[in-house]
């Protein structure tokens, strides 16, 4: 037998390190569609899209949810905008979004679409952050797959804007167009295929644009968080102008399917992340794929109540949250995931502003001058709170206003609002508020005189009707700085639920006290959803190591 060589052995070694990188690489790379809407049912899916409802930007629409606007005709999505009277507007549209259902980080996002023609529309195939965690637009981002301007008959443009690169604060978007003659007759698809690296924008799979991380800061690239799907068919405003003689009604965007692909190591749990003690039913997925077997865990007194084999599970929650884990198995490999979910008294969702500006709206009517921004650097507890500057007073004080909607009231019952609030200069004002979200009844009004220092502030009312309703902070009536943290919507039953604040440790270790007296020595912290101490010296006395809250109403 002939002996091989050191050098064909280093060879072989080398080689066969090269085909393991190569595929482990190539496992990396690969692609696979996770999540589609075909639109092959009878109607909207309403679990996945919602809709905007209202006027938006300076378009001469209103968006509805009617099927006037949107509907599945043979397989396809129909925005349809009309010319018509409708709430003091008279043009129709409408805009649907993922926002509350699915979103994504990184990975090939497409859209098969047939554009209306005509001029005076503007259909629209984007996507916008789910967390704002840098702030709101243009703070946290937004990538516009696809706009076409129908004045400009053969232009697609595709478009990244930040904080940086915008059209009012920065240096403007950064973007290409690309010429494509029948994109008012016939289908085409549009994608952007999105990595840690860049943004490329396709057009029937040619490439036509590439936005590249530069390696700074969130002002220039704000693209490492989930981001969701919004189509939508504008009519008007400042960049097509108004409808003209020449524009047709009704106008009609198709949308034969939409779809996205990633390479499963990018894939996640989509769900609830805010929820109360008790809630039920509470549904969680991970992406469907063919073949792959599923198994999840859920924390604390959490159950899994349906779908537990499978990649879509309903859990009924208790008094305590923590992360949610799916397991899955298929071809390619092992992937885990993992989704932290907070429950709590709270009817409000990320009430601290430590997921960013998720489930928060804010509003700036003119002539009111305003900025909103998350801030480190004065908090109450946690990691952030809200500041927001008021540089121009307007007409009336919800002319700056901060708002989180959608709080479902049930007659008769009574509600408890706080928050806490500081102002750097002396006679700043405020009005909070709790209002019907339809019809605007007023449910609870306080006016607010802030001080340089912390301080909770409590509105209490009873529902007179189930209703849903909006909590307000109104800061238009005057300039002035302002600091918020911590807001609380909830009711006397839940709150005497469990007392203890943060008793599962998903908010770290805040407002727990850990404390020492000499001659013990110890020092704790949170891991892995659990406070641990560790003890060098146990003291003389049982209270020389402490650990504990306060405040409790008994």
């Amino acid at each position: 037998m002939k002996l091989q060589s050191k050098k064909e052995c280093l060879l072989k070694f080398y080689f066969f390190l090269f085909i393991l990188i190569y595929l482990s690489d190539l496992k990396a790379q690969t692609l696979i569609q996770v999540w589609s809407d075909e639109f092959n049912g009878p109607t909207i899916d309403h679990s996945i899209w919602d809709f905007e409802i209202g006027p938006t930007n300076d378009n001469v629409h209103y968006y509805t949810d009617r099927l006037n606007n949107a509907k599945i005709v043979d397989g396809k999505l129909q925005i349809i905008a009309l010319k018509e009277s409708y709430q003091g507007f008279n043009y129709t549209s409408a805009l649907l979004m993922t926002k509350n259902s699915m979103n994504w980080k990184y990975g090939r996002i497409e859209a098969r679409i047939k554009l209306p023609g005509t001029p005076g529309f503007v259909p629209a195939f984007w996507l916008l952050p789910s967390d704002g965690r840098y702030g709101w637009w243009p703070q946290s981002g937004e990538t516009d797959i696809m706009e076409h301007p129908s004045n400009e008959v053969t232009s697609i443009y595709g478009t990244v804007h930040t904080q940086a690169y915008n059209s009012f604060t920065g240096s403007g978007p950064r973007g290409d167009l690309i010429h494509i003659p029948d994109a008012e007759t016939q289908f085409h698809i549009y994608a952007v295929e999105w990595t840690s690296e860049q943004i490329d924008f396709y057009v029937d799979n040619q490439k036509y644009f590439t936005f590249n991380n530069d390696h700074g800061a969130s002002d220039t690239w704000p693209f490492n968080q989930p981001f969701y799907i919004i189509l939508n068919l504008a009519v008007g405003g400042g960049w097509v102008g108004n409808p003209t003689s020449a524009s047709v009604f009704p106008a009609v965007m198709e949308i034969d399917y939409v779809r996205v692909y990633q390479n499963l190591n990018d894939a996640a749990i989509n769900g609830a992340d805010f929820t109360t003690y008790n809630s039920q039913s509470i549904p969680y997925s991970v992406p469907n794929i063919s073949g792959a077997g599923y198994s999840w865990n859920v924390p604390g007194d959490a159950q899994i109540i349906a779908g537990s084999n499978t990649n879509k599970i309903d859990v009924d929650w208790g008094i305590f949250g923590g992360d949610v884990v799916a397991e899955m198995t298929d071809g390619s490999g092992y992937y885990k995931y993992q989704y932290p979910v907070k429950v709590s008294y709270n009817y409000l969702k990320n009430a601290g502003f430590e997921k960013g500006v998720r489930y928060w709206n804010k509003a700036i009517g003119y002539p009111a001058a305003a900025d909103f921004s998350l801030t480190p650097n004065d908090v109450h507890e946690g990691s952030f709170s809200l500041y927001v500057d008021v540089k121009t007073a307007g007409s009336n004080p919800w002319d700056v206003q901060l708002s989180q909607r959608n709080l479902m009231l049930n007659a008769g019952k009574q509600y408890r609002a706080s928050f806490w609030a500081k102002s750097p200069a002396t006679n700043s004002t405020l009005n909070a508020a709790i209002i019907n979200s339809t019809n605007y009844t007023l449910y609870a009004n306080k006016s607010i005189i802030l001080t340089n220092t912390w301080t909770q502030y409590e509105l209490n009312f009873a529902a007179p009707s189930n209703a849903s309703a909006s909590f307000n902070i109104d800061m238009g009536g005057h300039t002035g700085n302002f600091y918020f943290d911590n807001f609380v919507f909830t009711t006397p039953e839940l709150t005497n639920l469990n007392q203890i604040v943060n008793a599962d440790f998903t908010d770290g270790s805040t407002p727990w006290v850990f404390t020492t007296y000499s001659p013990a020595q110890a020092n704790g912290s949170v891991q892995n959803g659990e406070y641990a101490i560790s003890i060098s010296n146990g003291g003389t006395y049982p209270w020389g190591i402490n650990f504990g809250q306060i405040g409790f109403f008994i």
